[in-house]
């Protein structure tokens, strides 16, 4: 807890549009397990706000792809099942922070509106049943296009952002930061010419080519990362190059939102759960911090 300003609580976690299609949740068990335990935690905790760094899969971003962006307002896109409500956006909270987070040193990009894709629909959905049920401020870190930012410079808006909430944020709210993505992953859809795709054939694309795509799930990678968001020395995360995150597929690129995460809420995140989940092509886990895993035993 952060006595000076509001309570601040940070988790990251895998997101896979798979994951959503296992309606009858014979896949992931583990995984699935320590979600629910992650959930009840988050409802205990009671938010008052959501700061979450998400990324774009080449649909919000199809044109121009920032390495961070601040969204004013945003609806669900809809993909994958995923609602296509609007999100409960402050728009001048989020001003705010933009106009802050230029301030101190961080090329940030403003985006009046904005439709986001299953990267901030699926964890919101999955862990409040609508994307409406708490203010949220979307922050979009480029895990896709060119140029993709250094985890130096992730780890810079990440703690920005965290000295934007304790010093501007109420002492009496509850920020939830959350930093949704990865882990290793590389999805057929993140390739060359992808963006130019239907939404349709995009998705078939993914679903053709799943056994192909799993091989690409790196547990040791993973299990390495992991230990060193949950350790003493989790500020090295600022260090990885990218050869350092390249073994995590071209997907891995999102633990970038977990980097931001762990930035903005200054503590390591401890292994809340971890299980490679091949049908769902992706190495799933969730990390949190100290007040989170705390509600959720």
């Amino acid at each position: 807890m952060n006595i000076a300003g509001p309570q601040i609580a940070a988790v990251a976690l895998s997101h896979s549009p798979q994951m959503a299609q296992d309606t009858e949740h014979v896949q992931g068990a583990e995984f699935r397990a320590g979600f629910t335990k992650l959930a009840k935690a988050v409802q205990t905790y009671d938010p008052t706000l959501i700061v979450y760094f998400g990324p774009d899969h080449m649909r919000a971003l199809a044109g121009i792809a920032p390495c961070f962006t601040v969204v004013e307002s945003a609806t669900g896109y809809g993909d994958w099942g995923t609602p296509q409500e609007d999100y409960d956006v402050p728009h001048d909270l989020a001003l705010a922070m933009g106009e802050y987070l230029a301030a101190a040193g961080i090329d940030i990009a403003m985006a009046p509106d904005l439709r986001l894709d299953h990267g901030f629909g699926q964890s919101t959905f999955d862990l409040f049943g609508s994307l409406s049920a708490v203010p949220m401020i979307p922050i979009i870190i480029n895990c896709v296009d060119r140029p993709l930012s250094t985890a130096k410079r992730t780890a810079a808006l990440g703690a920005a952002v965290g000295a934007f909430l304790r010093s501007q944020i109420a002492a009496d709210e509850r920020v939830l930061v959350i930093g949704s993505g990865g882990i290793s992953h590389a999805p057929p859809s993140l390739i060359p010419g992808a963006r130019d795709l239907t939404e349709a054939d995009r998705q078939k694309l993914i679903t053709d080519n799943l056994a192909k795509a799993a091989e690409a799930i790196n547990p040791a990678w993973e299990k390495k990362f992991l230990a060193l968001l949950a350790g003493d020395q989790w500020e090295e995360l600022a260090d990885l190059t990218a050869d350092d995150l390249a073994p995590a597929g071209t997907g891995g690129a999102e633990v970038r939102t977990w980097i931001a995460c762990a930035f903005a809420g200054a503590e390591p995140l401890p292994t809340l759960v971890y299980q490679p989940v091949t049908e769902w092509i992706t190495g799933m886990g969730i990390s949190a911090s100290t007040t989170l895993t705390g509600l959720a035993r």
